[in-house]
Parts: structure tokens; C-alpha cells; sequence
């Protein structure tokens, strides 16, 4: 059924702010729970794969639904590419750290495959995802100039 109330504007800010919060705190939750089954339990995949695809859902729904509606999120300013493989390096070194800490592999062949296929995995995603958005950037400025042309 739906509401026909007529809602303060403060409040449904208030409300929206409030369940933005729980969201964040859900996938915290949902991703420690993930690592402590995963690492300090040793718990098969089946024991928590229903966490593992609720994080990787919310985490595409939320990328899918921004760049629905031409949110930058992830396109770095200034250098463009040097400064995305860099970011990529500093996450691939703490990934690399945090895997090696968490399952106490220290196999340096293996962190070292670890660490160039999480970059290059990474560097590609990441530049696809920024090329896609800028592409819809462009559409919604076009779009808008367009509307502005015609008034």
C-alpha cells in the first residue's frame, strides 16, 4: 500500500542518513564474519558462502546503481593512470600482507603470484569501471546541454 503522507524533507534525509549508516555497518560485519570463518575457524566455503555472495551482491548493486545515475565514484583525480596503478600497488602489497597474516602462508613464490595477479586483476577492473563511467559522465553532460540548448 502505498504512503501518501506528505514527509518533512529533514526527516526523510534523517531517515535515508540512518539506513546508509546500517548499510555500512552490515558489510563490515558481513566481511569480518566472512574472514573469521574463513581463516580463524577454517570453515568450509559452504559455511559461509551465503555471506560471502550477500557482500559481493550489495557491493555490485551499489556499483551498478551508481553508475545508473552517473555517480563518480571510483575515477581518480589528477594522473589518471600512474596514480591508479599506484593505488593498485599500495592495496596489492596491504592484500598481499593481510592474506599472508590471516592464513600463514609465507611462501614467497606463491605471495608473489598473489600479489601480480590481485594488480593486474585489479588495474584492468578498475580502468574498465573508470572508462565505463566517464563514458556515462559524457552521456549526462551531453544530455544536459542538450536540455539547456532547448530552453
Amino acid at each position: 500500500m502505498k504512503n501518501n503522507k506528505i514527509q518533512d524533507e529533514r526527516i526523510l534525509l534523517l531517515r535515508r542518513k540512518i539506513q546508509s549508516e546500517t548499510y555500512g555497518w552490515l558489510v563490515w560485519v558481513l566481511m569480518i564474519s566472512i574472514i573469521v570463518q574463513q581463516f580463524f575457524m577454517k570453515a568450509p566455503i559452504a559455511q559461509y558462502a551465503v555471506e560471502f555472495l550477500a557482500l559481493i551482491g550489495c557491493g555490485l548493486y551499489i556499483l551498478i546503481r551508481n553508475f545508473k545515475e552517473g555517480i563518480d565514484i571510483w575515477s581518480p583525480k589528477g594522473d589518471g593512470k600512474k596514480k591508479l596503478l599506484i593505488n593498485t600497488i599500495v592495496s596489492g602489497v596491504a592484500s598481499v600482507i593481510l592474506f599472508a597474516f590471516l592464513s600463514g602462508t609465507y611462501d614467497i613464490k606463491y605471495l608473489t603470484s598473489y600479489f601480480v595477479s590481485f594488480v593486474i586483476f585489479f588495474f584492468l577492473f578498475r580502468s574498465a569501471i573508470i572508462a565505463v563511467n566517464k563514458r556515462k559522465q559524457q552521456t549526462i553532460e551531453n544530455k544536459l546541454s542538450e536540455d539547456e540548448m532547448d530552453e
